[in-house]
């Protein structure tokens, strides 16, 4: 009811409860930075192309949280905005979401709401035939006091994608089971509407 009462709200962030209390405080105060268009201190995200790890393995030893998503991009009806759906199991539970993502002379900026699964349904209507729909499985963990994410596609079964909340200058420091490839930190090959087209890693 409360979601369902703000979701017209254009600044409205969903934090949920991926990894701990401590995590959900971190990603609750970057949610404030970001609508308020200033730069979140001390974080910065960086992304690495990594061998495919054993995810169960995560799991168990660093109580990685797995969370299912399907992303699909929707038709442009404006040439500066791309918009996508989003579909998201935690647990038993599904989420949807709406997502607009403005580009101006003066930098990008995302709007995020919940919707409804009747308004998801609707919105895959309007579906970028283009591209195909995006599946991952998100795995949340910390390690070294750093968090991290790995993104595993049904299309690849020897790569996977890392992102790590790194102060600056500090060094990446992985579990042993992860082999680093490469830093893809930028590349618009390892973007989610690139991989939305290629399926490939």
């Amino acid at each position: 009811l409360t979601l369902r009462a703000w979701k017209d709200h254009p600044n409205l962030k969903v934090i949920d409860n991926a990894v701990d209390f401590e995590d959900k405080l971190r990603r609750g105060i970057r949610a404030i930075y970001d609508c308020l268009g200033l730069k979140a201190p001390q974080e910065v995200w960086h992304k690495y192309l990594i061998a495919m790890p054993d995810v169960e393995k995560l799991q168990t030893e660093f109580s990685a949280s797995a969370i299912d998503m399907m992303q699909t991009y929707l038709v442009k009806t404006q040439p500066n905005v791309v918009r996508r759906i989003r579909q998201q199991k935690n647990g038993q539970e599904y989420l949807y979401f709406y997502t607009e993502k403005r580009y101006t002379d003066a930098g990008a900026w995302e709007t995020e709401k919940p919707i409804t699964q009747k308004e998801y349904v609707q919105y895959l209507m309007e579906a970028d035939t283009a591209l195909h729909a995006v599946h991952k499985t998100k795995y949340r963990f910390h390690y070294a006091e750093q968090r991290m994410e790995i993104d595993v596609y049904p299309f690849s079964a020897e790569h996977a994608i890392l992102r790590a909340a790194l102060e600056d200058g500090q060094p990446l420091q992985t579990p042993p089971e992860i082999r680093v490839l490469r830093e893809v930190t930028g590349d618009p090959a390892y973007k989610n509407r690139a991989l939305a087209r290629t399926q490939e890693l």
